[in-house]
């Protein structure tokens, strides 16, 4: 009991608001009843202590109506010192809220500031490529309700700050730091995460992106939160392997269609730009994944593309599915027993991935005759209104 009481009072005088506003709340409640005690019986105005309440709430908050007023003289002094005492006080309270307010301002600005968003982006990294991504962000969420996106990098904060500014449809905030330590990534709520995007860094010693702070802040995050969406973006090709390995659900090598582009130049001319072009988000259609009526379940595959065609002037080049995949941890039993832990512990020896895991099911151009299932949703090229 009495280590509570001096919790108690160790929390009050840590909390400097809190602290005011109690010494406010005393304030008024003895004022009240030192004023109600010697006015109540030679003045009609304070026959209850709600009047006295009243009289004191307005005094302290320096309203002073006037409508009741101490006649005693010991009355009066009490009045006197109520008030001197609540315009220190009010006062202080005053500045203290702005204070708190002026610092978390501050903060944000630094990256300090704990997120408290839920659903949101994660883009760790910093480099050339943000701004496209943050472009491209800001233009499919025109339409909806703003995007949440949590920037989590080394830069300083003044060159974030301009940013911040350019994308009004994206809700963006900045958490400053190594986006590879698990404070940080607490700090920028990874457990709340929608998915998270990882790209190589140039913000290190050596001014160069690499993949290996990728891979320890990969690992990092899924230690904290394993069934949040990870997709990386690697510079090497041979760190693929490592990326999946650590559980990413999708590994971008950076430069990895260069070939496809400069052969169809030559050899189909009109792909490569039209591909560029939906890319780049330079034509007015674009890609989406959207979800398929309910009363096209069961039905064909050439029934939805007349649909999406007449109707609504885009066309579905794909059906895509997410399926839960079953992990090894599903399969060995979660007893303590030593051959379920030494089985366990090989696999991960291995490198392999035993927990579950979503898998993504793609059918480009499937046949006309197939039938759209429950779980399929579709890919489309158009534009969405």
């Amino acid at each position: 009991m009495l280590k509570d009481i001096s919790k108690f009072f160790q929390r009050l005088f840590q909390n400097q608001l809190l602290l005011i506003g109690c010494i406010i709340f005393l304030l008024i409640y003895f004022a009240a009843l030192f004023v109600y005690l010697i006015e109540q019986s030679s003045n009609p105005q304070f026959q209850s202590i709600a009047d006295s309440l009243w009289w004191s709430i307005v005094t302290v908050a320096t309203v002073g109506y006037g409508d009741k007023a101490p006649i005693t003289g010991i009355g009066r002094i009490i009045a006197s010192l109520t008030i001197i005492s609540s315009v220190v006080l009010v006062s202080l309270f005053t500045a203290t809220i702005s204070s708190l307010f002026v610092a978390r301002k501050l903060k944000e600005s630094q990256g300090l500031q704990n997120i408290t968003l839920k659903d949101h982006i994660l883009i760790c990294g910093w480099n050339s490529k943000v701004d496209n991504l943050l472009a491209r962000l800001n233009s499919s969420s025109k339409k909806k309700n703003s995007l949440p996106v949590v920037l989590v990098n080394d830069m300083l904060p003044e060159k974030i700050e301009s940013i911040l500014e350019a994308f009004p449809n994206l809700e963006l905030k900045f958490t400053r730091g190594d986006h590879s330590k698990e404070a940080i990534l607490e700090r920028a709520n990874v457990k709340e995460a929608r998915a998270v995007i990882i790209l190589p860094d140039s913000v290190n010693s050596t001014g160069f992106p690499n993949d290996d702070k990728s891979l320890f802040s990969l690992i990092a995050i899924k230690g904290i939160s394993p069934k949040t969406k990870v997709f990386v973006n690697i510079m090497d090709s041979e760190n693929s392997q490592p990326m999946k390995r650590a559980s990413a659900d999708e590994v971008i090598i950076s430069d990895q269609h260069i070939d496809f582009f400069l052969a169809n130049h030559i050899i189909n001319p009109g792909t490569a730009e039209l591909t560029l072009d939906l890319l780049n988000g330079n034509s007015e259609n674009d890609i989406h994944r959207i979800a398929i009526p309910e009363n096209f379940i069961g039905k064909s595959f050439e029934e939805l593309f007349i649909y999406f065609k007449r109707e609504k002037n885009i066309t579905i080049i794909g059906i895509v599915k997410e399926e839960e995949v079953v992990g090894l941890q599903q399969l060995i039993s979660h007893d303590t027993s030593a051959i379920d832990q030494f089985i366990e512990r090989k696999f991960l020896e291995a490198g392999v991935n035993v927990s579950e895991r979503t898998s993504m099911r793609i059918d480009i151009n499937p046949s006309a005759y197939y039938i759209i299932q429950q779980k399929d949703l579709a890919i489309v090229i158009g534009t969405i209104v």
